[in-house]
């Protein structure tokens, strides 16, 4: 069985975690299969990536059983290895959209957060228990929760280890969009993605630059790099065409989309 696998609609490449009889839990195999479609990604025409799980839950976080037998040295090249691969999704050329059902436990939540957006069931469930176990988050939930939530909200998360409802996800900034009730996941997130891929993807990615500096750098700084990927925008074709289509009252045709 493929532990992840891959279907392209309208420039979106889907991935689904597959591992339903253990709620999608993160092994080496599902991991490996994430690494490998951001490989074939790299080279293809894909605008965004939706991530989901198959059957009853988006990912039940990790696989405790294998990192149980990973030992003290494996463990910590298992969290070299997720930051590598959590960074490399949050800063990929393709906006991602986290579509989640059932629950987003531990390693579920921050492969959520790692994506662009995030969008929801209703009945979808968030949280960091690892708290309960003795541990602690180490996918990059520390600083990728913080800085989505704020430091108050995000360690009562991990400091109590107790789960949020879609609702509440939604009211703290975790999540982005609730799907409608009667609505498929899947629907819900390819007309997200949809939003986004008409546009240039030279102006989203320099948009997504500068406003990553903004968590990172001091103010002044931070308007440096806005000023630096503005000029990058500027120089391109889209621009040209964008503005050109303005002034000419007809739709703008991107050539970077």
């Amino acid at each position: 069985m493929t532990a992840v696998t891959r279907q392209d609609q309208n420039q979106c490449a889907i991935l689904t975690l597959n591992r339903p009889e253990v709620r999608n839990a993160m092994n080496d195999d599902i991991v490996s299969g994430l690494e490998r479609h951001l490989d074939t990604i790299d080279g293809d025409n894909t605008r965004a990536i939706i991530i989901t799980g198959e059957g009853k839950g988006f990912c039940a976080g990790t696989d405790l059983k294998e990192m149980l037998a990973l030992g003290y040295e494996g463990y910590q090249q298992r969290i070299e290895r997720m930051h590598n691969l959590f960074k490399r999704l949050r800063e990929h050329r393709c906006i991602s959209i986290a579509a989640v059902h059932g629950a987003a436990l531990g390693g579920g939540t921050e492969l959520a957060a790692a994506c662009t957006f995030r969008i929801a069931t209703p009945s979808a469930l968030f949280g960091l228990p690892e708290i309960l176990l003795g541990v602690m988050p180490c996918y990059g939930g520390t600083q990728t929760l913080t800085r989505l939530i704020g430091e108050s909200r995000a360690l009562e998360l991990m400091l109590t280890g107790r789960t949020l409802d879609s609702a509440e996800a939604l009211g703290i900034g975790l999540i982005n969009r609730i799907a409608d009730a009667d609505q498929d996941i899947m629907a819900a997130a390819l007309g997200f993605a949809g939003e986004t891929t008409r546009f240039s993807s030279v102006a989203q990615q320099a948009i997504r630059r500068a406003a990553t500096s903004a968590l990172d750098l001091p103010f002044e700084d931070g308007l440096e790099a806005e000023k630096t990927q503005a000029a990058i925008v500027f120089a391109s074709e889209d621009a040209r065409e964008g503005v050109s289509a303005f002034l000419e009252k007809r739709q703008a045709t991107f050539r970077d989309r």
